[in-house]
């Protein structure tokens, strides 16, 4: 092996700042691209962005209703699960070290309300005995709401049944003692265990569907999500026009006045920061631009390409992948998936996301093939009309789709969709009549 200095010529792809910047604008969605636009008017006084028409409009709604209370228009201000807790813990007389133990305790639960930390590791943080901490264990389990301070899924359920106004004996001695069992629908060994009928599991099943596995869900609270469309289609007489709804996003121009205002400027650390922030914005502008084009062209290629979809309605969806629009496009496929991230397109049938348009293809018997995505919507059609208590096996449904509709799929494939569609086995979808 020879040591030394050797000349070496290569060509290497360099991810830029701007380019990278540009690629993630291009999967902001309206709401993340108005936030990214908001934020770069903090770091760069020369970017001016001007409110969209969404804004505008809502605002002017609020003016012209004159016979609404302005009291309405306050902010309603949610409190969160540790609040509302010590909101009740106010109420009552406790010592000062219980108080001060529960209220710790409190601040370990997560969102959903679950405690996952074990009585020992509290007791050594707090310096106390393990006695002490069951005890504030107890107390926040017997708080508002219902299943609150439970270490599993399975005490939360209990928990709450054991909180009902009229308490089943049955359901608690089910989840207490046979909760895995319960969970993986073996029904038939508890009816055995406990001399019951399946059908009256079936009713402790249908019972334990309507409490809250999440006790906390409720106070997670967060602002309202909006989905604004980014295309409208609109057809008339067989011809579809599409119109890109960029009214609702925020207009960007340079700051002239604070450009002007700069230019004032002798030192040459002043104006090489003013140089960095024009260019900035060039940039923003130039990308927002690019962004557009890319959208309208990959909007443009998916209404050639499902062009019954808009005329006929979501039935004739046909298969469509993200490389074929790429291909046809000249740009690469990841492009695509980043376009359509996040997006809304307006049709006569309703919103749907750009990525409902891409589904893989299936073979039928016929002359055309069909797409996944019908698929799915068949599936889903006939386990919803499916015989409950004789529900549909995978394999039976392969061949109901070979038989009535010439779609030909493997018991794979279906039980793979059936898994994207949180549709469960036939076992689990099984219900037991008296």
């Amino acid at each position: 092996m020879h040591t030394g200095l050797f000349q070496q010529q290569s060509l290497k792809l360099v991810m830029t700042k701007e380019l990278t910047q540009a690629i993630t604008l291009l999967q902001y969605s309206t709401l993340d691209l108005t936030k990214f636009l908001e934020e770069q008017t903090l770091e760069n006084p020369l970017i001016e962005v001007r409110s969209s028409d969404f804004g505008r409009r809502a605002k002017s709604r609020v003016s012209k209703d004159t016979h609404t209370n302005p009291i309405d228009y306050i902010e309603k201000k949610e409190s969160s699960l540790y609040e509302h807790l010590l909101t009740q813990l106010s109420y009552m007389k406790l010592n000062k070290k219980k108080r001060a133990t529960i209220e710790y305790i409190i601040q370990l639960l997560d969102s959903n309300g679950y405690l996952y930390f074990s009585a020992e590791e509290i007791a050594t943080d707090l310096d106390t005995n393990i006695e002490t901490v069951g005890n504030a264990i107890r107390f926040i389990q017997g708080l508002d709401p219902n299943g609150v301070g439970a270490r599993s899924l399975q005490e939360c359920l209990l928990l709450q049944l054991r909180a009902l106004p009229h308490r089943n004996e049955l359901a608690e001695t089910i989840i207490e003692h046979h909760f895995t069992l319960f969970a993986e629908k073996s029904w038939k060994e508890i009816a055995k265990d406990l001399n019951v009928k399946l059908f009256e599991i079936q009713q402790i099943f249908d019972l334990i569907q309507t409490l809250q596995p999440r006790p906390g869900a409720a106070f997670h609270g967060g602002e309202a999500q909006y989905i604004v469309p980014d295309f409208d289609i609109q057809v008339e007489n067989g011809v579809i026009t599409m119109s890109m709804q960029d009214s609702y996003q925020p207009k960007v121009s340079l700051n002239l006045q604070y450009y002007q205002h700069f230019l004032e400027e002798k030192d040459t650390k002043t104006k090489s920061y003013l140089q960095e922030k024009v260019e900035q914005c060039q940039w923003i502008i130039r990308s927002l631009e690019q962004r557009k084009s890319t959208l309208q062209n990959v909007m443009n290629e998916i209404i050639n390409r499902q062009n019954d979809f808009f005329i006929k309605g979501p039935s004739h969806l046909k298969p469509m992948i993200m490389s074929e629009v790429a291909e046809n496009l000249d740009i690469h496929e990841s492009t695509v998936s980043r376009a359509v991230k996040d997006k809304f397109v307006q049709t006569p049938y309703g919103i749907f996301e750009m990525r409902y348009f891409f589904s893989s293809t299936i073979q039928t018997t016929g002359a055309t093939d069909t797409s996944s995505t019908q698929v799915k919507n068949v599936l889903r059609q006939l386990v919803d009309g499916e015989d409950k208590e004789k529900p549909l096996s995978d394999q039976e449904i392969v061949s109901i789709l070979e038989e009535s509709h010439g779609i030909l799929v493997s018991r794979r494939t279906i039980a793979k969709y059936r898994d994207q569609l949180n549709i469960p086995s036939s076992s689990k979808r099984k219900r037991y009549s008296k």
